[in-house]
């Protein structure tokens, strides 16, 4: 007889102390990390080493519970920050922090007597009233303040700078790709052509240039030498090669197999100077779209499943100026101002405008750069692996951030926008949130919070601390204490919706726990 899985009720009370005991764990483990001297987390995993961490959304994602319905309060808390990320790439422990102020100073109210769904309300009304003001505290960002933003992010100077560097090259959509290395500290390079992360893997060493190769690109897996042998057979016939000279071939796409190894034999006899690279490392249409791309930027046609290699002719042969490639990586130089280009990047550009998905229209900013020949490569380099990953997680925030405050500009940091939010016309409940997080950031850098707060709420407008430094009084803009917009403004946003979702709650279905 088949038994049918039990559900416990929970409600009120009940359950909005579950709520509050799971958001308070997400609170003391994701605000250990908060500010510019917050510190590492620790995360054990199920296998390999562990990783260490100062993003706030990878350790709220990491606090989890048997308890069902404490779970559920930590799980409320990582939806906010989770949305902040996707949007700002930025600002994700703030959140946390701010989410589970704001849900305490609503969990005191409903003790004092005031009904759940009404604190919604307020909170909603006082969030409006916030972010009018702060987009009125927004101004436009300079140049030189990018290396301030990227620095305050990624609490490294010279990582900032490279970064803010990095973006005034690339441009607001340029792509900026980063990747673990074997080697000590952090690397920056340009690449002005169309750069690729995979390479010809039967290298055994160094590197391989071909100056003016042909181009073909296959998106059909072609897997027999046949296949091959057909190809060259129509270069040979189109190209009006004579007798004797050695084609410069590029093969890009799914060549594998016989296919393969008949390229390589063909090299080795010398019959051919050939590179061969396979589909760079994406999957499905997004691995098609990018193959569509490099033909375009070679001036061919895609081989496509469709396609009868036996009838190989000359529009699926491209051209470019020249490639060189590693083992893992390749780029290719040619002019890149060509119609069909420019209306390849225009189509992109419009993708990203209207792609909602935040890894998307990450990828498609990739593509636009790859196709305009301006991408930035950071090598990330360190003494362990856990080192290259914690600075790895830090640079990605700090680029998310800059690009941010470089399409849409930025306000003071170093919590003196919370302060002055703080004293807008709204709720207590909501006023006391946003300067106990305050209070939060100078605890964390080991100064008192309640003698730091009553200095700052009697500081003129617009000064505070640079906690990298000192806990002396500073105009923060000018000191270079600087925050994204759109970060305050997705932590405003996100803990507001975090914190009222979880302070209605008056009851809760969960799945009955057996034991053997």
């Amino acid at each position: 007889m088949t038994e049918k899985e039990n559900r416990v009720l929970i409600y009120e009370d009940s359950m909005r102390s579950k709520i509050l005991e799971g958001a308070n764990a997400s609170y003391d483990a994701v605000s250990v990390t908060y500010g510019p001297r917050g510190m590492n987390f620790l995360l054990e995993k199920g296998f390999g080493r562990p990783v260490l961490t100062r993003d706030g959304v990878t350790v709220a994602r990491d606090v989890f519970f048997s308890d069902r319905a404490k779970n559920m309060g930590a799980q409320l808390m990582l939806e906010g920050s989770e949305t902040t990320n996707k949007i700002a790439g930025d600002g994700t422990s703030q959140t946390v922090v701010l989410s589970r102020n704001l849900l305490n100073n609503g969990a005191k109210a409903i003790a004092a007597g005031v009904h759940p769904m009404d604190i919604r309300d307020i909170f909603n009304k006082d969030s409006h009233i916030i972010l009018n003001a702060l987009k009125e505290m927004k101004v436009d960002v300079k140049d030189d303040q990018l290396t301030d933003v990227a620095t305050v992010s990624s609490g490294d100077p010279l990582i900032g700078q490279l970064i803010a560097e990095a973006i005034l090259y690339v441009g607001a959509d340029g792509g900026i790709l980063t990747e673990k290395a074997l080697i000590d500290e952090v690397e920056r390079e340009y690449i002005d052509g169309y750069f690729l992360q995979s390479g010809f893997t039967a290298l055994q060493s160094g590197k391989k240039e071909i100056t003016d190769p042909y181009v073909i690109v296959s998106e059909k897996r072609l897997t027999s030498g046949a296949d091959i042998i057909d190809i060259l057979t129509g270069i040979a016939k189109t190209t009006g090669l004579e007798r004797g000279q050695i084609a410069r071939i590029l093969f890009i796409g799914n060549i594998e197999d016989a296919a393969y190894n008949t390229i390589i034999e063909n090299i080795q006899r010398g019959l051919i100077d050939a590179i061969i690279i396979k589909t760079p490392p994406m999957f499905g249409e997004m691995a098609k779209h990018l193959l569509k791309d490099i033909a375009i930027y070679a001036g061919c046609d895609v081989i496509t499943d469709g396609s009868n290699v036996k009838m190989f002719n000359e529009k699926f042969i491209g051209h470019v100026d020249k490639v060189v490639t590693s083992k893992s990586e390749a780029t290719l130089f040619a002019d890149n101002e060509t119609e069909v280009v420019r209306s390849r990047v225009k189509e992109l550009k419009d993708q990203i405008e209207a792609e909602a998905i935040d890894s998307i229209s990450e990828k498609l900013k990739d593509r636009v750069s790859k196709l305009e020949g301006k991408v930035a490569i950071f090598r990330i380099g360190g003494a362990t692996d856990t080192a290259k990953e914690e600075l790895e997680f830090r640079i990605e925030d700090a680029i998310n951030s800059t690009r941010n405050a470089y399409d849409n500009g930025i306000v003071a940091g170093g919590g003196v926008t919370l302060i002055e939010l703080s004293k807008l016309d709204i709720s207590d409940m909501f006023k006391n949130a946003l300067r106990d997080t305050f209070k939060k950031l100078v605890s964390n850098a080991n100064y008192s919070p309640d003698v730091k707060l009553e200095e700052i709420l009697n500081a003129p407008k617009g000064f505070g601390y640079n906690l990298r430094k000192d806990d002396k009084l500073v105009d923060v803009i000018q000191d270079g204490v600087i925050d994204a917009y759109i970060t305050v403004r997705e932590i405003i946003k996100n803990s507001t919706s975090s914190a009222g979702n979880a302070i209605t709650v008056g009851g809760a279905s969960l799945f009955e726990d057996k034991k053997d």
